[in-house]
């Protein structure tokens, strides 16, 4: 059965939001690239990761820190090669219960309807208010 590119990317954020990262895995091809654009001085998880495994870690990060309450994928837009989506998003930091409540903006690269590249984009101000947040209810380590 050959699935359709909206179909692909429905599975993927599927997969995201049951924290099921080998499952999301299987749709990406191994030379898979994934661009964060949060300066890395801001949040170290920022920048490019080239490769699927390398993508899968940083990944892998996000699902370890945080419990997903919302991530509204509804209004995803594909246009031949490419897709977009606005997603409103809810997460829990695990250890210290902060919420972070944002809109993040995805863009993908697709060939023959798969993904190859995942683009996506953060308000920053939010991003920098939520680790001080985290910050200021973490206890200092020795």
């Amino acid at each position: 059965m050959v699935k359709s590119a909206a179909t692909i990317l429905e599975d993927i954020y599927d997969a995201w939001r049951a924290q099921d990262l080998e499952w999301l895995a299987s749709y990406l091809p191994d030379d898979f690239c994934h661009v964060v654009n949060i300066p890395t001085e801001i949040h170290p998880l920022g920048g490019a990761c080239n490769g699927k495994h390398a993508a899968l870690s940083r990944l892998r990060l996000t699902t370890v820190e945080f419990d997903f309450l919302r991530f509204d994928t509804s209004e995803l837009m594909i246009d031949g090669n490419r897709a977009a989506v606005e997603i409103p998003v809810r997460y829990r930091h695990r250890e210290t219960g902060v919420p972070l409540e944002s809109i993040f903006v995805n863009f993908w690269t697709l060939e023959e309807g798969w993904p190859v590249r995942l683009t996506e984009y953060h308000d920053i101000g939010r991003i920098q208010a939520f680790t001080k947040e985290v910050a200021a209810v973490t206890p200092a380590q020795a």
